[in-house]
């Protein structure tokens, strides 16, 4: 087993409902050498208070606190500090996901084992405790998403999270300034300049989707597609690769196993297709809108 260092990172905002958990899953991980690095994003409510009072007995937590802005923000100054702390590899998580037993020990085996992969999909399984239609809707579409086997389809929609560091840097990282979509954006291009990323099978990590209405989900999607245009313009071919990870274009809808799953559940179905279809029309008048805006 490598006796490399680990730092799993992530970014916080009013988390303190399931954050615990998340914090627990991660510092209760068997593993030698690890931190656990949060970024908190000028958080209201009492999280910031709750994972320093776990930090007060975990020295390996460290939390840093940063007045409200972006997601991205706050997610590079997390990696910045793991790069500070002499991390091997970092994993990138979210405040509302719960790491399997033996993530980490699992993931460092792999990668000793298969040296030109430099970074992993960690498949998710997602759970929400709300039972209302598109609370299932959602836990149902993001399973969909997620059961796609090992290796990784150039319209992939999935960012790698587990990665080596050196590799990750060579990527760019995160660019702050693509406030939508940002972090699938090294894994498009780390593959595209030949780099070799796998979805780890072997392991798992379980994701809180909450609770989801359709009109929520529009939303939240409704400000991400209207900054689209940062992300498009800053990438290489930024309008052909979005368009080709578009919804209905996405090769994992129309795997075999998850035919099968729409015709166990064609209620869900109906409803996860419903949804894409409302946010295509959405996501398409976003992106029209801040075009028309830019060239004022």
């Amino acid at each position: 087993m490598s006796n490399k260092r680990v730092s799993i990172v992530f970014s916080t905002f009013n988390s303190s409902e399931y954050v615990t958990k998340c914090l627990k899953s991660c510092l209760c991980q068997e593993y030698d050498d690890f931190f656990v690095v949060v970024a908190d994003d000028g958080s209201t409510d009492n999280t910031v208070y709750k994972m320093l009072e776990i930090a007060s007995v975990y020295s390996n937590l460290k939390v840093i606190s940063l007045p409200h802005g972006e997601r991205g923000i706050a997610r590079s100054k997390a990696i910045e500090l793991a790069r500070e702390l002499k991390s091997d590899y970092i994993y990138i998580i979210d405040s509302d996901m719960i790491l399997k037993d033996n993530l980490i020990k699992d993931c460092i085996k792999f990668l000793d084992e298969n040296k030109k992969v430099g970074g992993l999909i960690i498949p998710e399984v997602s759970f929400s405790d709300y039972k209302n239609f598109y609370s299932r809707v959602k836990v149902f579409e993001r399973n969909i998403i997620n059961s796609a086997g090992e290796d990784i389809g150039s319209n992939s929609v999935e960012a790698a999270r587990f990665w080596r560091i050196q590799e990750y840097d060579s990527t760019g990282g995160i660019n702050i300034n693509q406030i939508s979509f940002e972090e699938t954006q090294p894994t498009i291009r780390y593959i595209e300049d030949g780099g070799i990323i796998k979805r780890a099978v072997f392991t798992r990590i379980y994701h809180n989707e909450k609770k989801a209405t359709l009109k929520a989900i529009v939303e939240k999607k409704k400000y991400y597609f209207s900054v689209m245009n940062k992300t498009i313009e800053s990438e290489k071919n930024g309008l052909k690769k979005t368009l080709s990870r578009w919804y209905f274009f996405r090769p994992v809808l129309y795997r075999k196993e998850n035919l099968k799953k729409y015709i166990k559940h064609p209620l869900l179905t109906l409803g996860m297709f419903y949804m894409y279809i409302v946010l295509t029309f959405m996501g398409i008048g976003q992106l029209l809108k801040a075009k028309a805006y830019s060239k004022k």
